[in-house]
């Protein structure tokens, strides 16, 4: 059967154009309703104005489909507010949610500016974080919703852009710990041809980039896991160019005994061995491979490794 999203309504940030366009492209065609947010600026975050916005829920249209455009810039709790706000009263409900916005500027982390530092925090981590809050009363009240942040594979380490993998790398955080209590999100690290991308030095690798990983190819399988029928959570995937794979933190057994500097240096071979390393699936996963390895001073069966051994049992709110 076709994937539709008749009846739903989505929020795509940063869909003025690129990765972000197609995802909203992608939904419109399948019967979603968008709100077209993008500033308008450029891709290190200077300039704003309403028009690439308004193009693109104009063009959106021209092919049958609900759109509406937002020039809101992503950033604050007041604009993730407003957004949301502008989902709510232009078509009554908000379903997806789909983080894309991001500014970058690429630069030796000796040279980055404090001013550079906030702006891209607060344009790609802190407006995603801001804008989940802001639609998380309306998604649980209709018992319902799906959040996609768009990170990038730079958390794992790129060079000279250092800004720009903190924040993508906050996002997987953000994410991962939200699909605990939601049950409703996603995360990508899409490779995928954007504006972003026009400022490698290297011709040919943009070229290449053209070439191969258009960010249709990314789009059109996503929509899948914005739908009614993905139950995936908590998951990061990367994905271009019609190519899926999932990314997941992973830990090798461990030596135990490793006591002062002497022993680390002697198990150095095994601590850094990954090569029989599985995944791990949460933080209370990881926190469970210690209560096996050493004695737990309580109940019999070992502590409970749940929320409320975060949160704290007992607390108001808390059973």
């Amino acid at each position: 059967m076709t994937i539709r999203f008749d009846g739903q309504v989505a929020i795509v940030t940063g869909a003025g154009g690129g990765l972000g366009f197609s995802i909203a492209r992608q939904l419109v065609r399948r019967g979603c309703a968008v709100l077209v947010n993008d500033y308008g600026g450029d891709r290190h975050g200077d300039g704003a104005g309403s028009q690439r916005a308004a193009d693109a829920a104009a063009s959106l249209r021209t092919e049958g489909g609900q759109a509406v455009a937002d020039a809101t810039a992503v950033g604050t709790p007041a604009a993730a507010r407003a957004i949301v706000a502008h989902a709510l009263d232009a078509f009554g409900r908000v379903d997806i949610l789909v983080n894309n916005a991001g500014i970058a500027r690429p630069v030796p982390f000796e040279d980055a500016t404090d001013e550079h530092l906030e702006l891209e925090l607060r344009t790609n981590l802190l407006g995603p974080y801001a804008l989940m809050r802001a639609a998380w009363p309306a998604m649980k009240a209709q018992g319902y919703g799906r959040v996609l942040n768009v990170s990038s594979n730079a958390a794992l380490g790129i060079g000279a852009n250092t800004s720009y993998a903190t924040a993508k790398a906050g996002l997987i955080g953000l994410t991962l710990d939200t699909a605990c209590e939601g049950r409703t999100h996603g995360i990508l690290m899409p490779v995928a041809h954007t504006r972003m991308i026009e400022g490698i030095p290297d011709p040919a690798f943009v070229a290449w980039f053209r070439r191969h990983m258009a960010s249709d190819k990314i789009a059109a399988p996503l929509a899948y896991f914005l739908s009614r029928e993905s139950a995936v959570t908590g998951t990061i995937f990367s994905a271009g160019g019609g190519r899926m794979a999932r990314v997941v933190f992973a830990e090798n057994a461990g030596v135990v005994g490793v006591a002062d500097p002497e022993s680390a240096r002697a198990a150095l071979g095994g601590i850094l061995n990954v090569t029989q390393a599985t995944a791990l699936e949460s933080c209370l996963e990881e926190l469970g491979r210690y209560t096996s390895v050493f004695p737990y001073e309580g109940a019999a069966a070992g502590p409970a490794l749940d929320q409320h051994a975060v949160v704290g049992a007992g607390r108001p709110g808390v059973a």
